[in-house]
């Protein structure tokens, strides 16, 4: 076996590979080992062990770097699936996300955001064998029900249009600073519908309040919908795989 199709093994099925459950474990503590230091770094009573956590920060970078180049080298062993493609699954770029802002760094880019991001780095935890399939799963799920997540969204669009004017004219002249434009109107629209209610921008008419009422209540009932198909879809899918197991071992 080329060392090439040893690292598509070890990487893609580790299971079937001698060393792929060792450096899946090993994957996974480094993975544990960024985050805890990410949160321990930004402890102002630790900052006397930040050139530690530097050293073990770019320790974790080195190895998420190396096995990002060798996921990327090692993928057209599988004459199915193309190395650009595979550079845009979602997984493959949760790992540039999570070094990018490394490399950036060296050339004295500093893009905040992108540091907050380093987070996601948790969600590498899908590489491990036992949760690959998780993202296949939501893959399917998300092409198979495509049409009623398309419809859901175009109805809150539609409902966040036609509420925003109604509310900007029933507010406006109570609270012209607060409501002064529909754009900013179409802000209280979209937290109030979802729920979040912030508390910057409420409505104090007797009308207002009764539309308050009405669109938080329809928000609750409305954000069940997509939570339900999701739900219900996810279990199907998980089912319909014990099922073909099930099968498989029967016939052995």
């Amino acid at each position: 076996m080329t060392f090439k199709k040893q690292l598509y093994f070890i990487f893609q099925h580790p299971t079937r590979h001698k060393y792929g459950v060792y450096l899946q474990v090993l994957i996974f503590l480094n993975i544990i080992t960024s985050i805890v230091i990410m949160f321990l770094e930004t402890e102002p009573k630790l900052k006397q062990y930040a050139d530690i956590f530097n050293a073990i920060n770019i320790g974790n970078i080195l190895i998420f770097t190396v096995e990002y180049i060798l996921r990327l080298y090692s993928i057209n062993i599988n004459k199915q699936i193309k190395r650009f493609r595979y550079a845009f699954t979602p997984l493959m770029l949760i790992d540039l996300i999570v070094i990018l802002p490394f490399y950036l760094s060296l050339f004295h880019i500093d893009m905040g955001f992108l540091r907050g991001l380093r987070i996601i780095r948790i969600f590498k935890i899908f590489r491990i064998a036992k949760f690959a399939h998780f993202e296949n799963l939501i893959g399917e799920i998300i092409t198979e029900k495509k049409e009623e997540f398309i419809y859901i969204f175009v109805v809150l669009f539609i409902f966040v249009l036609t509420l925003t004017p109604l509310v900007y004219y029933l507010e406006r002249d109570v609270q012209p600073e607060v409501f002064s434009s529909m754009i900013e109107t179409m802000w209280w629209s979209v937290i109030t519908f979802t729920t979040v209610g912030y508390g910057d921008m409420y409505l104090v008419t007797p009308m207002g309040k009764v539309v308050t009422s009405i669109v938080s209540f329809l928000g609750i009932a409305f954000y069940a919908i997509p939570g339900s198909i999701f739900t219900s879809a996810l279990l199907e899918k998980i089912n319909e795989k014990k099922r073909k197991r099930r099968k498989i071992k029967s016939r052995l």
